[in-house]
């Protein structure tokens, strides 16, 4: 596939850029739909292994996950047997509701996954007790959820966005005890290692910044110049490895970073010193509203480069809310068009939100439905008693789970700056007429590699 048939449109206004969810801690971010990705440019460290497409591997019993394929609905999510079994335990920490964000919808995604498979029998028989506990941004609480869930003998726990998760007492806590902790949305340090700490990750932390950092320089190449940009960021503090370090790495010009506090009343001022350093290329990390309020800014001052924001900030209320501003801005996430699009686990998806009553259009609940559908899967596949160490064991030896994913599933695909984190494919979204709209191939966020 050569780059011209890989690439979706003649007008690339913006680079696209994966939803950085450790960012997430500040901006208490909405929810996107998702779609396909942009044009993928050469690797410029070396590429780990990836796997085939969705179209070329299926793991058992899924879905093709091919983007633009129709059908009928995947098999993700599925159970076998009675569900005259022996339940199995599985609990979720999450901020669901608390001063500091409100995330419910990655627990109501991970529910949807259990109840299906409830619904069909359970896990070779053995239904899901699904557990949750939310912990409210409170640490003593998260760690009080921690020792609960081990008290009651829970095989895995679910992460994702757990605010009392970031200096990592309730993972220590749960490793300890030899509880895997499955998260879906990581948002602990990068350089956190700990055995029991399983990121199933569709953006957070160092995995982001690659591909922030990738997506404008592909934007940058296909628009033949130099990629001069300029982060504004909700202080959150540095991550490592920083966008800065990778724009660098990449080959582009790291112009500055602009951090401000998301509570500020005036970020008109924000927008402008943005402009005032004169990029091409502007990545706005924060919430939706404040996306809104940014973007808008940096239109009605007169900037014509490239924006970029987060997948959680394009939601439908953000991009009616920026108006004719949100025109050619790109976001990319790793999932397919789950919330509204035709391919077999997108359907199943759809489906299985709507049978517990909920919005398949929120994006987070993609996430919770992942991490579930990843820890079933592995489930499925332990040989023997499902304990802790079986299922850990069982988890980390997949790699050919595509439904969903259309990447591979592998801790061997780690390297050192991402302990025990699962890679998958990316796809691009850019907002046109007031929708997102997939922008073209899927590639390999971390070496920016097409996808055949």
């Amino acid at each position: 596939m050569d780059g011209s048939s890989r690439r979706a449109r003649p007008r690339l206004r913006a680079a696209t850029l994966l939803v950085p969810l450790a960012l997430i801690v500040a901006s208490c971010g909405d929810d996107d739909d998702e779609s396909a990705a942009t044009t993928p440019a050469p690797p410029a460290t070396e590429a780990p292994a990836t796997s085939a497409s969705a179209a070329e591997t299926t793991a058992a019993g899924g879905g093709t996950g091919e983007p633009g394929a129709s059908g009928e609905p995947g098999s993700a999510c599925t159970g076998s047997g009675d569900g005259s079994g022996e339940s199995i335990l599985i609990g979720s920490i999450q901020t669901d509701s608390s001063p500091a964000g409100q995330f419910p919808e990655i627990t109501t995604g991970a529910e949807a996954c259990f109840e299906a498979i409830n619904a069909t029998g359970g896990i070779g028989g053995r239904p899901i007790e699904f557990r949750k506990c939310n912990d409210s941004a409170d640490p003593v609480q998260g760690e009080s959820c921690a020792r609960d869930l081990i008290d009651a003998g829970a095989i895995a726990v679910l992460g994702g966005i757990c605010f009392s998760c970031f200096s990592a007492p309730v993972v220590d806590v749960l490793g300890q005890a030899g509880v895997p902790y499955v998260g879906g949305l990581p948002v602990l340090p990068p350089e956190y290692e700990q055995e029991n700490f399983l990121a199933i990750t569709n953006a957070g932390g160092s995995s982001s910044l690659y591909a922030n950092a990738a997506y404008i320089m592909q934007a940058a190449e296909e628009q033949g110049i130099e990629a001069n940009v300029v982060e504004v960021n909700a202080n959150v503090g540095e991550i490592n490895p920083t966008l800065e370090e990778r724009i660098k790495l990449l080959g582009g010009n790291y112009v500055a970073r602009i951090d401000f506090d998301p509570a500020s009343s005036d970020l008109a001022s924000v927008a402008q010193q943005a402009i005032d350093e004169d990029p091409n290329f502007i990545s706005v990390q924060t919430d939706g509203p404040n996306t809104v309020k940014i973007v808008t800014s940096l239109r009605q001052q007169g900037y014509e480069g490239g924006i970029v924001i987060l997948g959680t900030a394009a939601d439908p209320a953000s991009i009616e809310g920026m108006g004719d501003a949100s025109e050619g801005l790109y976001v990319a996430t790793f999932f397919e068009n789950l919330g509204g699009g035709s391919t077999p686990d997108a359907l199943k998806f759809q489906a299985d939100m709507q049978a517990i009553d909920a919005d398949p259009l929120k994006t987070l609940a993609g996430t919770g439905y992942a991490a579930a559908f990843v820890t079933a899967e592995a489930l499925s596949r332990v040989d023997g008693e499902i304990t802790t160490d079986s299922f850990r064991a069982a988890l980390l030896a997949l790699e050919d789970v595509v439904p969903l994913f259309d990447g591979q599933l592998s801790a061997s695909n780690a390297n050192e700056d991402f302990p025990r984190t699962f890679y998958f494919t990316a796809y691009g979204n850019v907002i046109e007429d007031g929708e997102l709209v997939s922008t073209g191939a899927k590639f390999n966020f971390y070496t920016g590699e097409p996808v055949e």
